[in-house]
């Protein structure tokens, strides 16, 4: 794969390697990111797709989810937005020295084996305005765009969220269709997520990893994916972007999900419910709120 066009030496390696089960969907935003330097969005799109149907077997994979790389890499439009920060391959990667010391001398904010007993609709009002429009889902297929209001209803019954508030109901997606969850439909950013995907992080460590984050950027909300990773919320609206990125790149440094820096990224809905083999059976536990 890697010698049809003239990559970056991190994205060549990326196409060197088949994803493994349960990296797929990282590993086509890191590809669509190197990607953008040297391919429109369109082209982009064709090469991944074929690059899925030819080396990925262990799953299939939508033509929405690399759509969905595709946004994330080229920030909605397919042309440059300056300072817009959005390489997510570009992201440094994890600083084991650093980690090493965070945890040496942070005591953690939270025990994440300690339920608080909170539902969706509890933290929602806290996190977005009553006049402002949320993104939920069930499944990331589906992607419903309605008021606070009305997503309170059965908003413990989604399984996905995204963390920023939405212009309105849908907008033009970098490929022109219209779409509800696309970057052009997001509004500025308000929060951003850490997640920490590595299998040698325990629950425990990233609970005192994400406490160590807070001394750059409020900590609102730590949410259990009902996996093997904690989510924490940071809110960030009072950043400047440089500041954002700055704030995100040391959550990289200490083993944080690059690809979280997208705007319009999915994020399990706090105490929402996890899919598992199609059916939602895992709740998933809100374990820090800072009111």
């Amino acid at each position: 794969m890697a010698e049809l066009y003239p990559f970056s030496n991190r994205t060549a390696e990326l196409l060197r390697s088949v994803p493994a089960p349960g990296q797929t969907h990282r590993w086509i935003a890191k590809v669509a990111c190197g990607l953008r330097h040297v391919l429109d969005a369109d082209t982009c799109f064709e090469f991944l797709r074929h690059c899925c149907d030819k080396y990925v077997t262990h799953r299939d994979v939508p033509d929405e989810e690399i759509e969905d790389a595709v946004d994330f890499a080229y920030e909605g439009d397919g042309n440059p937005r300056p300072g817009g920060m959005r390489e997510g391959a570009e992201w440094p990667e994890v600083d084991l020295p650093m980690v090493e010391r965070a945890l040496r001398g942070t005591r953690p904010l939270f025990d994440p084996a300690i339920d608080t007993g909170l539902t969706s609709r509890d933290v929602l009002p806290l996190l977005f305005h009553p006049t402002e429009f949320v993104c939920v889902g069930p499944a990331a297929r589906s992607a419903l765009v309605r008021s606070l209001n009305a997503t309170l209803h059965d908003a413990g019954l989604q399984q996905f969220v995204v963390p920023n508030p939405m212009r309105g109901r849908s907008a033009l997606n970098y490929r022109g269709r219209p779409s509800a969850r696309c970057k052009n439909n997001t509004g500025p950013r308000r929060h951003l997520v850490v997640e920490f995907d590595s299998p040698t992080l325990t629950k425990p460590i990233q609970a005192v990893l994400l406490s160590k984050l807070s001394e750059f950027a409020p900590l609102r909300l730590v949410v259990d994916s009902g996996g093997k990773s904690l989510h924490g919320w940071f809110r960030v609206d009072h950043l400047g972007l440089r500041d954002q990125a700055r704030f995100f790149a040391v959550g990289c440094l200490l083993g944080g999900d690059a690809t979280r820096w997208d705007l319009c990224g999915w994020l399990r809905m706090p105490g929402g419910l996890r899919q598992v083999d199609g059916v939602p059976s895992i709740r998933q536990r809100i374990v820090y709120l800072a009111r």
